[in-house]
């Protein structure tokens, strides 16, 4: 079977817009809401939403690539660029900056036009997770014939070099296409061409970030693609591969499975805003109400989704306090309603926020 590019009317892919309106239609409307909701957030309280979602994004589309990154030292550099102040975080770490500031770039200045220095910029970023080396040039791959997801590449570097020029000059034009579409689209062409040895899906999910930060037109991002994608990796490689081999440049299947992965990262920040939410109001409920730092903190580990049940030997575990503390700390919460004791008895008993 030919590869995509071998096709006959590459690199023009095809898709169907009427099997893809209804999950399209609903993608906007999530994007509508959780704009709504975001809204309702505080200043500070927004920036440390923004903070964990950006983080988030970028640790998971390095672990993509098989780079792992230190969440911390990530949220630093982010931070700063929200000039948001965590006096809990660690300095930054310069090798770190850049491949942070490859998804900064894709979203601060979404409104720019895509050049193949750029690109070039961003795979050098990468490179020096790999190397931490910053004192080389970045180059397309050599020429090679090899089989990489299902697909056969052929080109050498000088045909790379005309490919990629052709996906930018259709990023940079003007097309009646939705851009939530257009950054699926942009997505898995760069990844037909894939003029690099590695990193190329950071790239052509930072290049999709782009286009998903036009259709908001907001820099900041609430939600995680790259997160999402990350949690179905398994589906996400085999999507590619599916792509991989198409018939006809019919790239249908493709958008339909990144359409739902995108309303899944969009549902699953809803709920996380929601949450949020809902422990801003908590806490200016209880502002004025006497708690020690155990039950601050156990309160807080509740708010953010506790694995298992909450018992008086796990407050004991966790504060390194003894069982009859924890159970004093325990019922004076139950006193002020704060917390209530679930059905089951003795040695079971658990808790919950009321």
């Amino acid at each position: 079977m030919n590869a995509v590019w071998q096709q006959q009317g590459w690199p023009y892919l095809t898709w169907n817009n009427k099997e893809l309106s209804y999950v399209l239609g609903e993608v906007r409307n999530r994007q509508g809401r959780l704009a709504g909701k975001s809204g309702l957030l505080g200043l500070d309280l927004k920036k440390e939403t923004l903070l964990h979602a950006i983080s988030d994004d970028i640790v998971k589309s390095a672990g993509l690539e098989g780079i792992t990154l230190d969440d911390k030292l990530v949220q630093s550099s982010v931070a700063g660029y929200l000039n948001f102040r965590n006096h809990h975080l660690p300095a930054k770490d310069p090798l770190i900056e850049n491949i942070v500031n490859v998804t900064i770039d894709a979203l601060s200045n979404y409104r720019q036009p895509v050049t193949e220095s750029r690109i070039f910029h961003w795979k050098k970023a990468c490179n020096i997770l790999h190397n931490s080396d910053m004192s080389y040039e970045v180059n397309y791959c050599n020429s090679f014939t090899g089989s990489r997801n299902g697909a056969l590449y052929a080109f050498d570097s000088m045909a790379l070099g005309d490919e990629v020029n052709r996906l930018i000059k259709w990023l940079n034009t003007a097309h009646p296409i939705d851009p939530v579409l257009k950054a699926g689209v942009a997505h898995i062409r760069f990844l037909f061409i894939h003029p690099f040895d590695e990193d190329n899906g950071l790239i052509a999910r930072s290049l999709m970030n782009i286009f998903l930060t036009r259709a908001d037109d907001q820099p900041k991002r609430l939600f995680c693609l790259s997160a999402q994608m990350y949690k179905q990796q398994d589906a996400y490689r085999q999507a590619i591969q599916q792509a991989h081999l198409t018939k006809n440049l019919d790239i249908t299947e493709w958008l339909m499975w990144y359409l739902y992965c995108l309303e899944t990262a969009l549902i699953e920040a809803e709920k996380s805003l929601t949450r949020i939410l809902e422990k801003s109001k908590f806490w200016e409920k209880y502002r004025l109400m006497r708690l020690n730092e155990r039950q601050v903190k156990m309160i807080n580990l509740l708010w953010e989704g506790l694995e298992g049940n909450l018992t008086s030997s796990y407050w004991a575990n966790m504060n390194l306090c003894s069982p009859d503390t924890a159970l004093r700390d325990i019922q004076d919460l139950i006193d002020k309603k704060i917390l209530y004791k679930k059905d089951a008895g003795g040695r079971s008993t658990s808790y919950e926020l009321n």
